[in-house]
Protein backbone atom coordinates (compact mmCIF):
# COMPACT_ATOMS: atom_id res chain seq x y z
CA UNK A 1 0.00 0.00 0.00
CA UNK A 2 1.32 3.40 -1.00
CA UNK A 3 0.62 6.15 1.52
CA UNK A 4 0.36 9.81 0.66
CA UNK A 5 3.83 10.41 2.16
CA UNK A 6 5.40 7.51 0.21
CA UNK A 7 3.59 8.57 -2.96
CA UNK A 8 4.95 12.10 -2.62
CA UNK A 9 8.50 10.78 -2.23
CA UNK A 10 8.13 8.55 -5.28
CA UNK A 11 6.75 11.45 -7.29
CA UNK A 12 9.63 13.69 -6.18
CA UNK A 13 12.20 11.03 -7.16
CA UNK A 14 10.51 10.49 -10.52
CA UNK A 15 10.52 14.20 -11.27
CA UNK A 16 14.15 14.54 -10.18
CA UNK A 17 15.30 11.67 -12.38
CA UNK A 18 13.08 12.76 -15.25
CA UNK A 19 14.59 16.24 -15.22
CA UNK A 20 18.13 14.96 -14.86
CA UNK A 21 17.97 12.45 -17.73
CA UNK A 22 18.08 14.96 -20.61
CA UNK A 23 21.07 16.73 -19.07
CA UNK A 24 22.99 13.45 -18.88
CA UNK A 25 22.11 12.32 -22.39
CA UNK A 26 24.66 12.66 -25.19
CA UNK A 27 23.78 14.79 -28.22
CA UNK A 28 21.71 12.80 -30.69
CA UNK A 29 22.38 12.43 -34.37
CA UNK A 30 20.04 11.54 -37.20
CA UNK A 31 22.84 9.79 -39.07
CA UNK A 32 22.74 6.05 -38.49
CA UNK A 33 25.75 3.77 -38.39
CA UNK A 34 26.19 1.36 -41.30
CA UNK A 35 28.17 -1.85 -41.68
CA UNK A 36 31.01 0.32 -43.05
CA UNK A 37 31.03 2.96 -40.27
CA UNK A 38 34.41 3.23 -38.55
CA UNK A 39 33.90 6.54 -36.65
CA UNK A 40 30.74 8.18 -35.38
CA UNK A 41 28.05 8.93 -36.00
CA UNK A 42 28.48 11.96 -33.83
CA UNK A 43 27.19 15.43 -33.13
CA UNK A 44 29.59 18.31 -32.56
CA UNK A 45 29.56 22.00 -31.66
CA UNK A 46 32.47 24.14 -32.82
CA UNK A 47 33.30 27.66 -31.70
CA UNK A 48 33.84 30.57 -34.08
CA UNK A 49 37.12 30.16 -35.97
CA UNK A 50 37.85 26.81 -34.31
CA UNK A 51 38.52 23.37 -35.71
CA UNK A 52 37.78 19.88 -34.38
CA UNK A 53 39.32 16.61 -35.57
CA UNK A 54 36.64 13.92 -36.01
CA UNK A 55 38.91 11.24 -37.52
CA UNK A 56 42.62 10.44 -37.56
CA UNK A 57 44.58 7.42 -38.75
CA UNK A 58 48.38 7.27 -38.51
CA UNK A 59 48.98 5.36 -41.77
CA UNK A 60 45.90 6.39 -43.75
CA UNK A 61 42.62 4.71 -44.54
CA UNK A 62 40.26 4.86 -47.55
CA UNK A 63 37.17 6.60 -46.15
CA UNK A 64 34.18 8.78 -46.88
CA UNK A 65 32.93 11.37 -44.41
CA UNK A 66 29.31 12.53 -44.36
CA UNK A 67 28.59 15.89 -42.74
CA UNK A 68 25.17 17.41 -42.05
CA UNK A 69 25.43 21.08 -41.05
CA UNK A 70 22.83 21.63 -38.33
CA UNK A 71 24.02 25.14 -37.51
CA UNK A 72 23.44 28.63 -38.86
CA UNK A 73 26.88 29.16 -40.41
CA UNK A 74 28.88 27.41 -43.12
CA UNK A 75 31.63 25.05 -42.04
CA UNK A 76 34.55 23.47 -43.87
CA UNK A 77 35.39 19.78 -44.07
CA UNK A 78 39.18 19.40 -44.35
CA UNK A 79 40.17 15.93 -45.54
CA UNK A 80 43.89 15.13 -45.50
CA UNK A 81 44.75 12.22 -47.77
CA UNK A 82 45.78 11.27 -51.32
CA UNK A 83 42.95 13.37 -52.74
CA UNK A 84 42.78 16.09 -50.10
CA UNK A 85 39.76 18.37 -50.22
CA UNK A 86 38.25 21.20 -48.20
CA UNK A 87 34.66 21.70 -49.33
CA UNK A 88 32.31 24.07 -47.57
CA UNK A 89 28.98 22.84 -46.21
CA UNK A 90 26.34 25.58 -46.08
CA UNK A 91 24.01 26.00 -43.11
CA UNK A 92 21.30 23.36 -43.35
CA UNK A 93 23.24 21.51 -46.07
CA UNK A 94 25.06 18.21 -46.25
CA UNK A 95 28.08 16.84 -48.07
CA UNK A 96 29.95 13.55 -48.47
CA UNK A 97 33.68 13.57 -49.25
CA UNK A 98 35.80 10.52 -50.04
CA UNK A 99 39.59 10.16 -50.09
CA UNK A 100 42.20 7.42 -50.25
CA UNK A 101 44.81 7.10 -47.51
CA UNK A 102 43.04 9.63 -45.30
CA UNK A 103 45.08 10.56 -42.23
CA UNK A 104 42.79 13.24 -40.77
CA UNK A 105 39.35 14.82 -41.09
CA UNK A 106 38.77 18.19 -39.46
CA UNK A 107 35.61 20.29 -39.27
CA UNK A 108 36.32 24.03 -39.20
CA UNK A 109 33.88 26.77 -38.25
CA UNK A 110 33.99 30.12 -40.03
CA UNK A 111 33.99 33.55 -38.45
CA UNK A 112 30.22 34.22 -38.58
CA UNK A 113 28.87 32.29 -35.59
CA UNK A 114 29.30 29.02 -33.71
CA UNK A 115 28.78 25.88 -35.80
CA UNK A 116 27.14 22.54 -35.18
CA UNK A 117 27.10 19.43 -37.30
CA UNK A 118 26.43 15.73 -37.43
CA UNK A 119 29.10 13.51 -38.96
CA UNK A 120 29.94 9.91 -39.80
CA UNK A 121 33.05 8.29 -41.29
CA UNK A 122 32.66 5.13 -43.39
CA UNK A 123 35.25 2.80 -44.82
CA UNK A 124 35.36 3.23 -48.58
Amino acid sequence: MVTRKTGSRLLALGVAFGLAAPALAAPKTNLAATNNTIAGPGAISIGIGSSETVFSHPTGSDVCVTVVNTGKAALTVAVTGVSSASPSVPAGGSKAVCSDDTTAIDLTCGEESNCSAQWRVDEN
